[in-house]
């Protein structure tokens, strides 16, 4: 149902605006007579709003007004900045539940209190996945800051005019962010960054020196640029956490788009830019592109050339400095300095010596691709989703992990991949500890949890997106050569949202082999495939871990294990229960009368039940 819960009216008009890039007098009256905009003063009952920061569909801007507009009537009204929203990340569904509940019991059952909490933000975005604790801050008095703060710092911008060009069709692109498609951008970190791309020609910067001081970022900056040309131009404005090197993050993955009448004189023009709460340390800058085009929507189609300049060096950041942390009790220094200096002191010393031995290489394994050692992971209510899991691959392996559902596949995939934290044990690649964004974690390759393609591009193109974020000299993809592995032919210059599952699962496989990484983790990798793609599966992870690389598959089809892999890890329950090459299992159901693997499987997980 591709309308989801919208009624059919509104669905078809979204889908015209999408088309056309440009909303109608009727379909503005149609989404006015369904916005809380058509009821101005008659919503009087205690409002609870929860928004999520990372979410260009709904973004913050839209809780704001509908808080202003409920506030007028002297309704009482909470707002709740959190992290998550249509573009990714961990959507902190506890305590939006609880969040919700304590609202319902203060104003129905009159049970409780929200007093104080009138204006809350997690600040640290969201849930820690080792922790699973919220920092949550919010404003001491009942003081709702929005989007405007309650205090403002002046950044002083410079650059010179910059001349932008729309490009013929509004292709290629810049990219921010797309409903939706969070995961592809980072979206699950936590911190709500992601990675952007501006292309060159079609953007212009503006930028500050160096931050004297940290500056916390609460609400929606505003500058004044000046646009000249002849005609109607689109832009998109962005504001980057940047250095002086070129690194630069977008928070949040938000840009706010805007038509500008452009004149020869040059036309005046206050943009808001998106809604955020980041915290900006010294010494960094703010930088601030206009650019033409961005992936997530439509532009003007005809080529046009304009040039952008700054009406105004100053960027106006909002701030809310009372946002605070709850009290817990207590100032503990009245009680607890000197123990606490002493523990704390010893914390250090032990940390500082934990820290050099676990991010220390281990020469003994800098040619062994994988060694997992007494791996544990514990759901939330305390249940092991891995329990104390130790094994060792090498090189030209082709491994299989098998395992029923439950059996901890995935979450040791993401673990090895550091996309999730252990809460005990370690993995090693190639000698070196894997965390998160761990230099090593450049040699492997992972296709886990199902394809994700932007599908309106095509195969090619999101191939060659996906390895340009990766910010790696695109000689290294050997692109050609994934090509080949995917079998497209033709197909590979066609939209993704035309093609197959089987098409979708090659391209995912092909994707994951980008710059051939010396470890490839594949998760169900014949799925949706046919026959003869199979056979031809089997045939490329062979040779792939022929050329001293190795490969792990995970994989419900043990037929297929047993014909491509030389090694295998049987998992049940979240622990070890075999490993080693296929023929010793192989052997070992020969003694009992069986020669399949399927059958020494069932063997296996039988003994555990």
């Amino acid at each position: 149902m591709q309308c989801g819960r919208f009624l059919p009216e509104i669905c078809d008009i979204y889908q015209e605006i999408a088309e056309t890039g440009r909303a109608t007098t009727e379909a503005v009256d149609l989404l006015r007579r369904s916005s809380p905009v058509s009821v101005p003063g008659r919503i009087r009952v205690p409002t609870l709003i929860i928004q999520g920061q990372r979410d260009s569909l709904f973004p913050l801007s839209h809780a704001d007004a509908n808080a202003r507009a409920i506030a007028a009537t002297g309704a009482p009204v909470q707002i709740a900045w959190i992290n998550g929203g249509h573009d990714g990340g961990d959507n902190e569904q506890d305590y939006v539940f609880d969040r919700t509940t304590a609202w319902f019991d203060r104003w129905l059952k009159e049970t409780g209190t929200t007093q104080g909490q009138t204006f809350t933000v997690s600040r640290d975005g969201g849930r820690d996945p080792g922790t699973r604790r919220n920092t949550i801050v919010h404003a001491e008095g009942g003081t709702y800051s929005g989007i405007t703060g309650t205090e403002e710092t002046k950044v002083t911008l410079s650059g010179p005019d910059q001349t932008v060009a729309n490009p013929p069709g509004g292709s290629p692109a810049a990219f921010s962010s797309i409903p939706g498609f969070g995961s592809l951008l980072g979206g699950n970190n936590s911190a709500g960054l992601g990675a952007a791309l501006d292309l060159p020609g079609q953007s212009a910067a503006f930028e500050s020196d160096p931050l004297p001081r940290r500056v916390h970022l609460t609400g929606s900056p505003t500058a004044r640029i000046r646009v000249y040309g002849d005609g109607e131009v689109t832009l998109f404005a962005k504001l980057y956490d940047a250095t002086s090197d070129q690194l630069a993050v977008l928070p949040a993955n938000l840009a706010a788009p805007l038509r500008v009448k452009a004149t020869p004189a040059g036309t005046p023009v206050t943009i808001a830019l998106p809604a955020v709460d980041r915290q900006i340390d010294a010494g960094r800058r703010l930088r601030l592109v206009l650019a033409t085009t961005d992936l997530a929507y439509a532009t003007p189609a005809a080529p046009a050339v304009f040039r952008v300049g700054l009406a105004s060096g100053e960027l106006t950041v909002p701030t809310a400095p009372g946002l605070v942390a709850p009290s817990t009790g207590p100032a503990w220094w009245t009680w607890a300095m000197p123990l606490a200096a002493l523990v704390l002191a010893t914390a250090l010393l032990l940390a500082g010596r934990a820290r050099r031995t676990a991010t220390t290489p281990d020469p003994a394994l800098a040619e062994t691709p994988l060694q997992i050692t007494g791996l544990t992971k514990r759901y939330r209510n305390g249940e092991k989703a891995v329990d104390d899991l130790s094994f060792t691959v090498h090189k030209g392996q082709v491994l299989g992990l098998l395992g029923p559902n439950g059996a901890g596949k995935t979450t040791t995939m993401r673990m090895l991949m550091g996309l999730i934290h252990p809460d005990a044990g370690e993995i090693r690649i190639f000698g070196d500890r894997v965390t998160p964004g761990a230099p090593v974690l450049s040699r492997l390759g992972s296709f886990v949890e199902g394809p994700g393609f932007l599908p309106h591009l095509s195969g090619q193109d999101n191939l060659e997106l996906y390895w340009r974020a990766t910010g790696r000299p695109p000689e290294d993809a050997h692109l050609a050569e994934a090509l080949e592995i995917a079998g497209l032919g033709d197909a590979v210059h066609r939209a993704v949202r035309t093609y197959s599952q089987g098409m979708r699962q090659r391209l995912a496989i092909a994707q994951a082999m980008l710059g051939l990484p010396d470890l490839l983790v594949l998760d169900e990798p014949t799925n949706g495939l046919d026959p003869p793609q199979i056979a031809e599966m089997r045939k490329v992870l062979r040779a792939y871990a022929a050329k001293d690389r190795t490969v792990i598959v995970s994989s419900h089809l043990l037929g297929e294990v047993e014909q491509v892999c030389s090694h295998v890890v049987v998992m049940h329950r979240g622990r070890l229960v075999s490993d080693g090459p296929v023929a010793e299992l192989l052997s070992r159901g020969h003694l009992n009368g069986s020669t399949r693997l399927e059958d020494v499987f069932l063997d296996l997980i039988g003994e555990q039940t």
